[in-house]
């Protein structure tokens, strides 16, 4: 047995409600219930919370991408993909200064 610590949370049909009102969809709803979760074991670091307008076309692709079985939450997947292009873009950039360097 552990000493760690459990923390419960009750959702309830009017947070359900509200959740809906801010335009969360039916899919990413909770069941109504007390939820127990333990704390997480470190804190996600290194992650700003912005608004961002992404073309509707775009969204669907990924929200359709999210759909399948055992596939990532759709924002994790736009932000691996942008991370795929960050990482690309700094190597094609390492390279060519290589090149000029030598």
């Amino acid at each position: 047995m552990t000493n760690e610590k459990i923390i419960e949370v009750e959702v309830t049909t009017d947070d359900l409600e509200k959740m809906k009102a801010e335009g969360i969809s039916e899919k990413d709803l909770p069941e109504p219930g007390i939820k127990r979760y333990r704390p997480a074991h470190h804190i996600v670091k290194d992650k700003d919370k912005i608004t961002l307008l992404i073309d509707s076309e775009v969204l669907e692709h990924f929200e359709k991408r999210a759909e399948k079985e055992n596939a990532a939450p759709c924002q994790v997947q736009i932000n691996e993909e942008l991370r795929r292009i960050m990482e690309r873009e700094r190597t094609e950039e390492s390279g060519a200064k290589e090149k000029l360097a030598a």
